[in-house]
Order: structure tokens, then sequence, then C-alpha cells
């Protein structure tokens, strides 16, 4: 029932929530408000209260490794399905394979949507330096912000992902009042984000059938009633039928209608250029587009160019 794969798509978006905050940094001025020190709030990822735990085991550095104030951490905390943005489970895409020569095509079902619940924390040892982080966080999310992830590079799949930030965020805990000689002053951030998500089954192989020549054959019907009706499906014979609008089933024989009375007026006719173009985009194309006045119809199927009524 089960095909072995493994996307790592789990890891990625983990990463890549975590990248969002790597560069956040904090500026220590002198009185005259000239720089004196910068600093990259250093990342991780950890469970609050195993991550609390270890900086309060040092909390005055003079062990020989210890953690520095601040620092940030994030953790994922839930994980639930999203079916709001489910679409039809067979559905398909397909890809190019993006190794050797890209002739490879493979294929995969839609993915299935989630969401997942992440925590960022920050504790900092004053409230200048918590200031600074709230400030170059908050202005990001308005409420959301989204990252265009290259989620499976060997198909090219690029997906676009929204992050928000939940309501209520962030939520602070300061111990300044209860602080004493023996501990230190901790001020722990907590702010609460939603990440929505999509994974991807298993990836089959898929025989390279790529459409390498579109060609359109226009006609102009004299008589706007004749393609009237409740609803009708126009067949590659050029034939109407009409059929019931509530089951879509064939009303009668006499539904019927020939549509090959009908000379073409103009053909559009499209290649890749060149012919044998790799699938994979952009793709140049040339488009021919041809006016006809020979009174002659056009059968795809056979290849053929027929004069009416033969």
């Amino acid at each position: 029932m089960f095909t072995p794969f493994y996307h790592q798509l789990l890891r990625k978006y983990h990463i890549a929530f975590g990248s969002i905050f790597k560069n956040i940094t904090l500026l220590r001025n002198d009185t005259t408000d000239d720089e004196l020190q910068r600093i990259v709030v250093p990342i991780e990822y950890s469970a609050r209260e195993g991550w609390l735990t270890r900086m309060r085991t040092n909390p005055d550095l003079k062990n020989e490794i210890g953690f520095t104030f601040p620092q940030l951490a994030f953790e994922m905390t839930g994980m639930r399905y999203d079916p709001t943005r489910k679409l039809n489970s067979l559905n398909q895409r397909t890809r190019p394979l993006r190794e050797g020569a890209l002739t490879t095509a493979r294929r995969f079902f839609v993915g299935t949507p989630y969401v997942l619940s992440f925590n960022l924390y920050a504790i900092t040892r004053s409230l200048e330096d918590a200031n600074q982080i709230t400030e170059q966080i908050l202005p990001t999310f308005a409420p959301d912000h989204s990252l265009l992830l290259r989620l499976i590079p060997t198909l090219g799949l690029l997906d676009r992902t929204r992050i928000v930030l939940e309501g209520g965020s962030p939520q602070w805990t300061d111990n300044y009042e209860t602080a004493n000689f023996e501990s230190a002053r901790e001020i722990i951030l907590t702010f609460g984000f939603s990440m929505s998500i999509m994974l991807y089954g298993p990836v089959s192989a898929l025989s390279p059938k790529i459409i390498r020549h579109i060609m359109v054959d226009l006609y102009e019907i004299p008589s706007v009633t004749l393609m009237e009706g409740p609803t009708y499906l126009l067949t590659d014979a050029l034939d109407r039928l009409e059929l019931e609008s509530s089951t879509g089933r064939l009303l009668d024989q006499s539904s019927i209608i020939s549509l090959r009375d009908f000379a073409r007026q103009v053909r559009i006719d499209i290649k890749p250029d060149p012919l044998d173009a790799l699938p994979v985009k952009p793709v140049d194309s040339i488009t021919t587009i041809t006016d006809y006045v020979d009174g002659r119809q056009s059968y795809p199927i056979l290849g053929t160019d027929d004069d009416i009524g033969e």
C-alpha cells in the first residue's frame, strides 16, 4: 500500500521558518548615540522548557562554555489538516526531472494541505534588547509573510508558503519584581505563528509524451442559433451533441447536428523553437496565423485537408 519516499519537506519547512529570524541584530549605543557594539542574536531549534533550563544553569557565564544573552529559540508546537485549501485528490502535476538531459518526466498528485504551529522565544536581560527584537519582528508580519520555497529540487517544484503571526503575540514574561542578587533578570518573549504548507506523496516515472505542435482551426457559423442549447458537446468529428442538462445524457439521435459543412476561416499553428526544446521554462515558440478562403476543411486526426462534401 505504501511506497517508501522521503522529500524532507518538514525539515525544509523548519529551516525556512528559522531562517527568517537569523539576521536579527541589536545595536548598543553610548550616551552620544554612537554605535558601540553590534550583536547578531543567535537562534536554535529547542523546546522552551529545555532551552530555559540550559540558560538558567549558567546565568553568570562563568563556565568555560555557556550561553550568551540575548538569544532566540523556536519549536513546532502543533500540526493540523487544513480542509480550506484542499484540492481534488485526483489532480496530478507533471514536471521534467532536472537531472541528466532533462528529458525524463515525473508525475505526482497535488499536495495535502497542513498548518504547522510554531513558537518563537526570545530571552534578554534588558528591556531595550527586548524592544529591539520586537520591533524587528512585528513589521515583517502584517500579519503574514510569504516565502517561495524550492521543495523538491530535482523536479524544480516551487511553492509559496504563508506564515501568519497569531493574534495576541508577543507574550511578555518579566521577573523584574522577583529578581534578586542571586538570580538575573529575565525578559522572555513568546511569538506564535502558523505556517501553511503542502505535503507531497511519491513521485512516479512518466513516459515523456510532450506536446510539440498545437493547431487550431476557427470556423464561422452563419446561424448563431445552431450552437444554442441547454448543454452540448462538440466532438472531434465536428458533431454537436445536445445533452440533457441534469444528467449529461444524449437526448436522442436527432439532436446530433453536423458542423462539417462549414469551411475553416483561420488556422493558428504553434510550435516550440527549436522543435526539440527541452520541457523547461522558458520555451520560445513560433506562432503562425493563416487566413483561408479555399473552402476546405481540416481533419487533424487523418492529417488531411479535404473539400467540403468529399
